[in-house]
C-alpha cells in the first residue's frame, strides 16, 4: 500500500495519535504468516481456517452458492480454499474476524445503536453486492469483495465510539443538534473522519489497497485517485441504505449523494431503482452479526 499510505501520512499520523486501534485478530495475522510461505498448500490454510468454525462456515457456505456454480456440494474446507483461491479465503475469514471483534451486543447510547450499525453495515454489503452483480463495471470483481467493501466502509464509526467515546458521542450530538452530517462535525471535532479511521485501520490489518481506499473515499468519491468505481458503488449503497430507513447513526441527516456515481459504476437511476426490491429481500434473508 505505498502509494495510498504515501499520500495519506498526515492522517495516518494522526489517527494513530488519536485512537488506539485494533490489532489484527489472530486467525487474520495467522493466515497472513501461513500465506507468506511459497511452500503453502490449501491444506496448510486449511488448518487455520478450520480452527475458527466462524471462518470455515463462511467459506462453505460461499463455496457451495450460485456465484461457483459447482455440480457438487463441497463439504471439505481444504478443498473449498482450493476453489476460492488464497485471497478470497482472506476476505471472508475477515469479514467473520470483524463481526467477532466488533459484533457483539452493546446497549444503544444515545444517537449510536450498535444493532443498527450493524444492519447499516449489512444493508450496504447487501447493496453494493447486487449492484456491482449488475454491472460490466465489476466484471473481474468477485460479488464477495463488493460485499465486503460495503460490510467495512462504516468500521471507523465503531471504533471511534469505542475508542473515544465521549468524544464521539459529544460530536453526533453536536451533529443532531445542528442537522449537519457527522461526517463534517468529525473534521471540525477531530480533525479526520471515520472514512479514515476505518481506512487507517484496514492498512494496519494488511488488508487490500482497494478496500482501504474505498473505505476513506466513499464520502467523496471524486476525490479517490486510485479506484473511483469500487467507492462511488459504495457511496451509492451507502445512500440506499439511508434512504431505505437504515441508517448507521440515529438522529444524524444523511449526506448528500454525488450523482456522477451512477456513470462510474456502469448503472443508471432507473436501473438502480429496478434493483431495490432484490436489494431488500436479500438484506431479509441475510445474517446479521446477532
Amino acid at each position: 500500500m505505498s502509494e495510498f499510505t504515501g499520500s495519506a501520512t498526515n492522517i495516518l499520523g494522526l489517527v494513530n495519535s488519536t485512537i488506539e486501534l485494533p490489532t489484527m485478530p489472530e486467525v487474520l495475522a495467522k493466515l497472513n504468516e501461513v500465506m507468506a510461505r511459497v511452500d503453502t498448500s490449501a491444506a496448510d490454510v486449511a488448518k487455520v481456517v478450520g480452527a475458527d468454525p466462524a471462518v470455515a462456515t463462511n467459506i462453505l457456505r460461499i463455496v457451495n452458492s450460485a456465484y461457483y456454480g459447482l455440480q457438487v456440494r463441497v463439504s471439505s474446507v481444504s478443498l473449498a480454499i482450493s476453489v476460492m483461491g488464497f485471497n478470497m479465503t482472506k476476505k471472508v475469514a475477515l469479514k467473520a474476524a470483524v463481526f467477532s471483534s466488533f459484533g457483539k451486543r452493546r446497549e444503544k447510547i444515545q444517537h449510536f445503536d450498535p444493532a443498527q450499525f450493524w444492519k447499516h453495515a449489512v444493508f450496504v454489503g447487501v447493496a453494493a453486492r447486487a449492484l456491482a452483480s449488475n454491472s460490466s463495471t465489476f466484471d473481474d470483481m468477485h460479488p464477495e469483495d463488493a460485499y465486503i467493501a460495503g460490510l467495512l466502509h462504516d468500521i471507523g464509526k465503531i471504533i471511534m465510539m469505542e475508542k473515544a467515546a465521549p468524544r464521539y458521542l459529544a460530536m453526533l450530538r453536536k451533529a443532531v443538534a445542528q442537522n449537519r452530517p457527522d461526517t463534517e462535525i468529525e473534521k471540525e471535532d477531530f480533525g479526520f473522519t471515520h472514512a479514515d479511521v476505518g481506512s487507517v485501520l484496514a492498512i494496519k490489518w494488511s488488508l487490500p489497497e482497494d478496500l482501504a481506499i474505498a473505505i476513506r473515499y466513499h464520502h467523496a468519491p471524486a476525490k479517490d485517485p486510485f479506484h473511483r468505481s469500487l467507492s462511488s458503488l459504495i457511496h451509492l449503497a451507502d445512500h440506499l441504505a439511508w434512504r431505505g430507513r437504515n441508517p448507521s447513526t440515529v438522529g444524524t441527516p444523511m449526506a448528500a449523494l454525488d450523482h456522477d456515481v451512477y456513470a462510474h459504476i456502469g448503472l443508471d437511476p432507473v436501473r438502480v431503482e429496478e434493483l431495490l426490491p432484490q436489494i431488500h429481500e436479500d438484506f431479509a434473508a441475510s445474517e446479521l452479526p446477532w
